[in-house]
C-alpha cells in the first residue's frame, strides 16, 4: 500500500479494544486491529492467518523462569498483570478469583518495566513483548495453551476518505 500510495500517513493509536471501539464509534480511527475475542457488531472486518500464544513475562533470574511451561498453579499467588480478564478468567476457571492482580496496563512496554524490576507477571500475548532485551525478560508459554488471533476492522456503510477506501481494499484483497 505505501509502494502504491507513499504520500498516505498512518497515526497509529494504541488502547484496548473497548478503547479502539469507541475511537472508531466517534470517527477518530478509520480500521482497528483487534485481539479475539473482541465483538465486531457493526463492523466489516478479516481474520489474520495464524494465532499468537498467550505466554507470562518474566525476570530472566526469577524461578518461574526455568520452567519450561507456566500453569495455573504457578501464578495463583503471584502478582501479575492482566489487560484481558474474561480470556484469563476462563482459563483460571474458579481459581480467577484467587488471582492477586497487582496492575492493569494496555500498554505491553508498562508492563515489560514492571516485569524487569520484579513486580509483577504480565500476561500477554507472544508477540507484545518481542522487542524485549531476551536477557533481562522471558516469556513462558501458559499451559494448557491460550491462543488468541487478530482482526483487522472497520465500521460497516459508512463513507470513509479515498485513501482509507484504497487502505480497505487492499486489506480485502488480503483475504482472496
Amino acid at each position: 500500500y505505501k509502494e502504491k500510495y507513499p504520500l498516505v500517513q498512518f497515526a497509529i493509536h494504541t488502547g484496548t479494544a473497548d478503547n479502539i471501539s469507541e475511537m472508531m464509534n466517534k470517527g477518530l480511527v478509520d480500521i482497528g486491529l483487534f485481539l479475539e475475542p473482541v465483538s465486531t457488531e457493526g463492523m466489516d472486518y478479516i481474520r489474520m492467518q495464524g494465532c499468537d500464544h498467550w505466554v507470562v513475562s518474566m525476570r530472566v533470574d526469577d524461578p518461574l523462569a526455568k520452567k519450561e511451561v507456566i500453569t495455573k498453579k504457578d501464578l495463583l499467588k503471584l502478582p501479575e498483570r492482566t489487560n484481558i480478564q474474561s480470556e484469563l478468567a476462563n482459563w483460571f476457571g474458579k481459581d480467577f478469583s484467587r488471582l492477586n492482580i497487582a496492575f492493569t496496563s494496555n500498554l505491553g512496554t508498562n508492563a515489560g518495566v514492571m516485569a524487569i524490576n520484579g513486580l509483577g507477571y504480565p500476561i500477554s500475548i507472544e508477540g507484545a513483548m518481542r522487542y524485549w532485551r531476551r536477557d533481562l525478560v522471558v516469556q513462558k508459554t501458559l499451559s494448557p495453551e491460550i491462543l488468541a488471533s487478530t482482526v483487522i476492522a472497520w465500521r460497516r456503510n459508512i463513507p470513509y476518505s479515498p485513501a482509507v477506501s484504497k487502505f480497505i481494499e487492499e486489506i480485502n484483497a488480503y483475504k482472496a
